[in-house]
């Protein structure tokens, strides 16, 4: 190396180059070192001595040589300064990645590459970690059913989940960067404009409001919390929307939260905090990463005590085989939702969960979210629901199609050779209705159908098919004769007189009887079998059963 124009003596620029924890080299055309100090020599394990007259491709991975070998060729001959990164190869056969600032340097008329580099490895890895972080809050808070949003002093939307962009119906790259009113193409007031003015004054907020959505007026429910920075002002706020229109009377959570929320994952326990729901993260090893408060108090343990341990550990081995087929569906991308019962002190309880897998940028799946509700009083007020939908309004009794379904769960059972049915008509019930009135018929209707309830066992079924027909479902009888010992009793029990509003009323019966339902025939062939019967006693006399 020549002094540089007589101002620094060559020895002192070679021992201040030589001091740099930079990687220094200089290079030929053809990748021949000239020179290298002592940082690039420490780098791959060997001294500056050893490396000169080498070629810089031998510590370059074979991988990366063409795309090195076009770098320099560019900075040669446009002589630019560019700027690059490239993989070097280290003593022990690692790699370490090296971001390089490239020139000429003309020595004796020559050009040649000098490179100045920095080892960048641990900082990539950091932005790559920050990123994956990053992409991990946003899976986890899209597939919440909550709105979530950070908002800037200007009012300017910086973080916002899935649910937020369906409320202005855009893409979440529309939202990011704009305000509310921008996405709403108008300035008029809204119903929280006040609360975004308190919680801009450091005060949180806490308030229900009505919102047209999807061409619909709904209700949601709101928290806005501020975002007070180390200096004391407020930055912006964090907001957490949630749909309570078909939840009026749900609990009101979220009524002590901590207002540190300045990094993405308090976002995430904020919300799930708030939700009438358990939401867990569970790892691909199955382990818990995550889970909120609603399920700390579910297994009654901190979540100090449940992160990194597995299911079976916290809902117990039996539970978590039962749940084993859904998750295994759910670490294997798959998106599922499903129903268990639980036995407690008031009765059967259940549960609707959803395991929705967590995938990395790359695709793999890893691990997944589960989110937990009871359905208890939805599945109480379905299953009362289907037995009025089952039940004759006027007698009590099962109807046409609670009969039937009686019958087909049955034989689904495999008891369907040991089922006999009885078709009932009465006779003589139309000259009732006709002289005294429906309201008398339907008294007597009424008393009919106790005292067939009266004649079965609590096993069998006894229905109101409709204006005076009756039927009865007995089950477990081994043979036709005990069905028709039945039906002599029902046509006994109909035979004898009514008492009904002061009107002693007689009437009859006549009875169908078959016996064994088979898995081919099922529930159509046993009812064509009794009603034939049922026309042959009437056609015999009435007041009697046929089979």
């Amino acid at each position: 190396m020549a002094e540089l124009d007589g101002a620094i003596p060559e020895g002192r620029y070679r021992a201040i180059v030589e001091a740099q924890v930079e990687l220094i080299s200089l290079a030929r055309p053809d990748g021949t070192l000239v020179y290298v100090n002592p940082s690039y020599a420490r780098q791959v394990g060997t001294t500056p001595q050893a490396l000169i007259g080498r070629s810089l491709y031998e510590q370059v991975p074979e991988a990366d040589r063409e795309a090195v070998r076009r770098l320099v060729e560019r900075v040669i001959t446009t002589g630019q300064s560019v700027a690059s990164e490239n993989r070097l190869l280290t003593a022990g056969g690692t790699t370490r990645l090296i971001s390089w600032t490239n020139g000429v340097q003309v020595e004796d008329g020559e050009p040649l590459l000098h490179s100045v580099g920095r080892d960048v490895t641990e900082r990539r890895r950091l932005e790559q970690e920050v990123r994956e972080s990053a992409a991990f809050v946003r899976k986890v808070t899209d597939n919440l059913p909550v709105r979530i949003a950070y908002v800037d002093r200007e009012r300017r939307y910086r973080f916002v989940n899935l649910a937020h962009c369906q409320r202005f119906d855009v893409a979440r790259v529309q939202v990011l960067g704009r305000t509310r009113d921008e996405l709403l193409g108008h300035a008029t007031p809204t119903p929280i404009d006040a609360h975004i003015q308190a919680v801009m004054a450091g005060q949180p907020q806490h308030f229900e409001y009505d919102e047209p959505f999807s061409g619909e007026l709904r209700r949601f429910e709101v928290r806005l919390m501020p975002d007070v920075q180390e200096d004391g002002q407020v930055h912006g706020y964090f907001y957490i929307g949630m749909d309570i229109t078909e939840r009026s009377r749900a609990e009101r959570l979220m009524r002590t939260m901590t207002l540190d929320a300045q990094r993405q994952s308090d976002i995430l326990r904020l919300v799930a905090d708030a939700i009438p729901a358990t939401v867990v993260v569970v790892s691909a090893e199955l382990r818990y990463r995550f889970v909120n408060r609603a399920f700390e108090q579910l297994v009654g343990l901190p979540r100090e005590q449940i992160i990194g341990r597995s299911p079976a550990d916290i809902i117990g081995a039996a539970e978590a085989e039962r749940r084993k087929p859904w998750i295994a569906r759910a670490l294997a991308g798959e998106a599922v939702t499903f129903e268990l019962d639980h036995e407690g002190p008031d009765g059967t309880r259940w549960t609707r969960l959803n395991s929705i897998p967590l995938r990395l940028s790359g695709g793999e799946v890893d691990g997944f979210v589960g989110i937990s509700q009871d359905i208890t009083a939805q599945r109480r007020e379905q299953e009362r629901l289907t037995e009025l939908s089952q039940r004759d309004p006027l007698t009590g009794l099962l109807n046409r199609n609670g009969f039937e379904l009686a019958i087909e769960r049955n034989i689904r059972s495999g008891q369907g050779a040991a089922l006999a049915l009885l078709y009932i008509d009465l006779d003589r019930f139309k000259p009732v209705n006709d002289q005294h009135g429906h309201l008398v018929g339907d008294r007597l209707l009424e008393q009919v159908a106790q005292r067939l309830s009266q004649l079965v066992r609590p096993v069998d079924a006894v229905a109101r098919l409709g204006g005076d027909e009756f039927a009865i479902v007995l089950v477990d009888l081994a043979r036709l004769a005990h069905a028709e010992a039945v039906a002599a009793k029902v046509v006994a029990a109909l035979a004898q007189a009514f008492e009904v509003d002061g009107l002693t009323l007689t009437i009859g019966a006549s009875v169908g009887v078959a016996h064994g339902a088979q898995a081919q025939g099922g529930a159509e062939d046993l009812i064509r079998r009794a009603d034939a019967q049922l026309y042959r006693a009437k056609a015999e006399g009435r007041g009697r059963h046929a089979s």
